[in-house]
């Protein structure tokens, strides 16, 4: 053996006896890794399914919340279209609507504010009956009508009914089929309303709600057409949703 093979045989040997033992670095820093990296997942799991739980728990609170809102909101709904009533009125308030060319949904709301269905109501001006006749606009009627009825028959229902629709109709031509106008008539008369045309609305033509002062005495009137409005749609949905026919 030539001292060569000698020399290197015995480097060979000592770089073993070096590195005997000895992992290599590479792999160590794997090993690690792989020790730590399933501690770190769980980790990482348990807050991504801590904050899905939450999420859940927050969208199912939300979702009954809405949902005991929604069946409030439709009970409360509920309780307001009770509070409109027709009570036995319902034909003859379609029948004379009609023949006066006006909407029976209108009349009912008319009826609502001024007797609460109430036949036999009076006010303190002597107006009488379900649609409040008082005793100067019943002499109108009468007469365009070539009747001899009496005040006293404005407690009954049907005649009522029939006299205040005429009186409406009438009305609704004066102010060119404008609800709110007709309203206004009804609860402070004709001439005031046309005052109120020239002096309020902003183009002279067509008075709202909004546009009449809310000081006394008109926002008496203000009031009632409101009111009357907001009970007109009720009506109109739930009684009589096909206008009269003209």
């Amino acid at each position: 053996m030539s001292e060569v093979t000698t020399a290197v045989r015995t480097r060979r040997s000592e770089q073993h006896k070096k590195t005997k033992g000895r992992r290599p670095a590479s792999r160590k820093r794997s090993k690690k890794s792989a020790a730590r990296f399933p501690v770190r997942t769980v980790i990482v799991l348990a807050l991504a399914l801590a904050a899905a739980v939450a999420a859940l728990l927050t969208s199912r609170t939300a979702l009954a919340r809405l949902r005991a809102q929604r069946e409030e909101e439709a009970a409360a709904y509920e309780r307001l279209v009770a509070q409109h009533p027709v009570n036995g009125t319902r034909q003859w308030i379609e029948r004379y609507a009609a023949e006066n060319g006006i909407e029976p949904a209108f009349v009912a709301a008319i009826i609502l504010n001024e007797s609460s269905y109430n036949p036999k109501a009076t006010s303190g001006k002597d107006a009488r009956g379900l649609m409040q006749i008082v005793p100067d606009t019943f002499k109108q009627i009468r007469d365009a009508l070539g009747e001899n009825t009496t005040f006293d028959d404005m407690y009954d229902a049907e005649t009522n009914i029939r006299y205040g629709c005429w009186y409406l109709g009438y009305l609704s031509r004066i102010f060119n089929g404008d609800p709110v106008e007709t309203a206004c008539a009804y609860h402070a008369g004709p001439n005031n309303v046309k005052l109120w045309i020239m002096k309020y609305a902003a183009d002279q033509q067509n008075l709202l709600i909004e546009e009449i002062p809310n000081v006394e005495p008109l926002k008496d009137t203000r009031n009632y057409a409101g009111k009357v409005m907001d009970d007109y749609a009720i009506y109109f949905q739930h009684y009589y949703p096909d206008p009269a026919p003209v």
